[in-house]
């Protein structure tokens, strides 16, 4: 099946939330490797890409010659969590995890010498982010303060794999892309502004 790459250039700090949190230190910590780099998952890539194509389909901006009827859908498949497995429909689109790349995971899980080091540069892609409430008087609110862990910008890539005609998944990969411009949590803080960009095809 056809594949391209996709990489996300992050313009600010992002979070990607993992759901847990890190004691008294910090409330919240994003996904990370087993080597401990920031990546976003495939199903967030997923979740980024079919919100941006349902946002075009219903917006009627669909480009021409591509899917027109049910874009999201055939592209995505179902997404009812009420139907079982057998009852649900595939999408014709695969999305593989964004990372740093397998190169910067294996420096980063070296086990010789040189790991103390190079655990010591890992933690440099990451740093604290503290928020708190303020009152009407222009006071921080008790027991409102929060620090979570953002990574640095940095760039991933990930890839997609499709089965259908190219001249009809292409240009709306390409427009899903360009409707992207925030990933993870905490976008109303400025959190993870992001370029995304379709690349040729991987072979």
């Amino acid at each position: 099946m056809p594949r391209h790459t996709i990489t996300f250039s992050f313009l600010s700090p992002w979070h990607m939330g993992s759901g847990f949190g890190e004691g008294a230190h910090l409330d919240a910590i994003p996904v990370k490797t087993p080597a401990g780099l920031p990546y976003i998952p495939g199903r967030s890539v997923k979740g980024l890409f079919r919100e941006a194509v349902q946002l075009a389909e219903e917006c009627g901006q669909i480009p021409q010659n591509t899917i027109q009827q049910n874009a999201t859908l055939k592209l995505f498949g179902s997404r009812d969590d009420s139907l079982s497995r057998y009852e649900t429909e595939p999408g014709l689109l695969r999305f593989s995890s964004a990372t740093l790349g397998n190169g910067m995971e294996a420096w980063a899980a070296e086990s010789d010498g040189k790991r103390q080091t190079n655990a010591e540069a890992v933690k440099q892609l990451f740093k604290p982010l503290a928020s708190t409430r303020i009152d009407s008087q222009g006071l921080a609110d008790d027991k409102t303060l929060r620090k979570i862990e953002v990574a640095i910008p940095v760039e991933l890539t990930a890839e997609v794999e499709y089965s259908g005609e190219k001249q009809e998944i292409e240009p709306l990969l390409a427009l899903a892309a360009s409707l992207i411009r925030q990933a993870g949590s905490h976008r109303h803080r400025g959190l993870g502004r992001v370029k995304v960009t379709i690349g040729e095809v991987a072979r």
